[in-house]
């Protein structure tokens, strides 16, 4: 007995002590969630499978849509290039960072005494221009003192009768440190007739140096009378000459100057009378009709610059190493006309021009066309559940009445009316 209750004495003390002390007391460990189940648990949560979703289908659009409008690749896979036209007074032509040769753009118009093509006169202007040191310092020297200061320069050129004239123009450009690089073309107006060509020209990013030289120039006394007559003006200032010296104009980047041919001489076998466009320009130092640009565009005349990326007909080349190359520059009476090829991008009033769309190509085969319709509808339905969940169905729950509620109901319902009429 003594000894039961020395037992019960000490685990009284312990349980005792236990409650005392919580700390001494064995927590269970808790069980450790593997990583795999942390996932399964984070992509079951309702937010993350709705953002999933939104993910999918934004997705799924773009990717249809790019099915629908895949953009070309090539140049070659349109025909808007082969050949462009440019209408005069009305578009004008843009090639961003040309090159004709490695980083340069030089062109010109020459016309070797052993051409048989149709001579040409050619005329050049320049809204806002300066003459060259040298060819100030030539003038001067001959007694001919031409104003220094930049203004509008005219070169003009007649042949007497019964001879000829011609002159080349050689364009070299340098560009502008910190600017972009982009030469345009156009026509402000139409040529007065099939024997004229005319071209307008504005070097952004670049300053130009232009070398006129008549035919004139090149016999053996530069003074000695010559059937090729030149009239320079600047300014207010004229002078003429005949068979005179090369004449050097500099004219800054952005400012426009223009070149106006006529044949000297329409010959029946020269000069065709359909007023057809014309190769009237070399490029580089091998005088080639073609040259490179990276990228080419085709705007309204009045279309400012900011406008010109929602606007008009744009070839870009699809690496800036490889630019595009621009095949020919011709130029008719009412016209420019250009061929161009090479890898690259088009767009044409902003939007993409696309080669075959691929959803449309789908729909002619009637399998696939329901394959595809399928995947769709799929995917549409696993978005409406993620976000539109179907109510769930609550289970039934069972009221229980008092005893004695049950035993009245039951006697009221055993109780007909003809017991009641009976009673009553």
């Amino acid at each position: 007995m003594p000894e039961t209750m020395q037992e019960t004495m000490a685990e009284t003390k312990a349980e005792k002590e236990r409650v005392a002390n919580p700390a001494s007391q064995q927590v269970p460990p808790t069980p450790v969630t593997s990583f795999w189940a942390k996932q399964v648990e984070f992509y079951h949560r309702l937010r993350v499978q709705r953002v999933i979703t939104v993910t999918v289908l934004v997705g799924a659009a773009c990717l249809q849509y790019y099915l629908v409008n895949v953009p070309i690749a090539d140049l070659s896979q349109t025909t808007k290039f082969s050949p462009a036209t440019v209408k005069a007074a009305e578009q004008v032509v843009s090639f961003k960072n040309p090159e004709a040769d490695a980083d340069s753009f030089d062109f010109g118009f020459d016309q070797p005494a052993e051409s048989q093509k149709q001579r040409m006169m050619v005329d050049v202007y320049f809204d806002q221009a300066s003459l060259t040191d040298e060819t100030l310092h030539k003038l001067a020297s001959l007694g001919v003192h031409a104003p220094p200061e930049a203004a509008a320069i005219s070169y003009l050129t007649s042949s007497a009768t019964k001879g000829s004239c011609t002159t080349a123009v050689q364009v070299q450009t340098s560009r502008i440190p910190g600017q972009a690089r982009a030469a345009e073309f156009s026509q402000s107006e139409l040529a007065s007739s099939d024997r004229h060509r005319l071209l307008e020209m504005k070097m952004n990013g670049m300053d130009s140096t232009v070398t006129l030289s008549s035919q004139g120039t090149f016999g053996d006394a530069i003074l000695s009378g010559s059937s090729c007559q030149v009239t320079l003006r600047v300014g207010n200032w004229q002078q003429g000459m005949g068979g005179f010296v090369p004449v050097v104009v500099k004219v800054p980047g952005g400012t426009g100057y223009r070149l106006r041919w006529e044949a000297a001489g329409v010959q029946p076998s020269g000069w065709n009378t359909g007023g057809p466009a014309l190769p009237l320009l070399g490029f580089g130092h091998a005088h080639r009709q073609s040259f490179r640009a990276e990228e080419i565009g085709v705007f309204a005349a009045q279309t400012a610059d900011q406008e010109r990326a929602h606007g008009g007909l744009v070839a870009r080349s699809e690496h800036k190493d490889v630019p595009l190359t621009v095949d020919s520059l011709l130029i008719g009476t009412d016209h420019l006309q250009f061929g161009a090829s090479g890898k690259g991008r088009v767009r044409e009033n902003g939007k993409a021009i696309v080669t075959v769309n691929f959803l449309e190509t789908i729909n002619k085969y009637p399998l696939i066309a329901a394959l595809f319709g399928a995947v769709n509808l799929g995917l549409l339905n696993w978005t409406k559940r993620r976000f539109f969940q179907p109510l769930r169905a609550m289970p039934a729950q069972i009221v229980s009445f008092p005893k004695g509620v049950d035993k009245k109901a039951g006697i009221e319902e055993g109780v007909g009316p003809e017991d009641k009429a009976a009673n009553g």
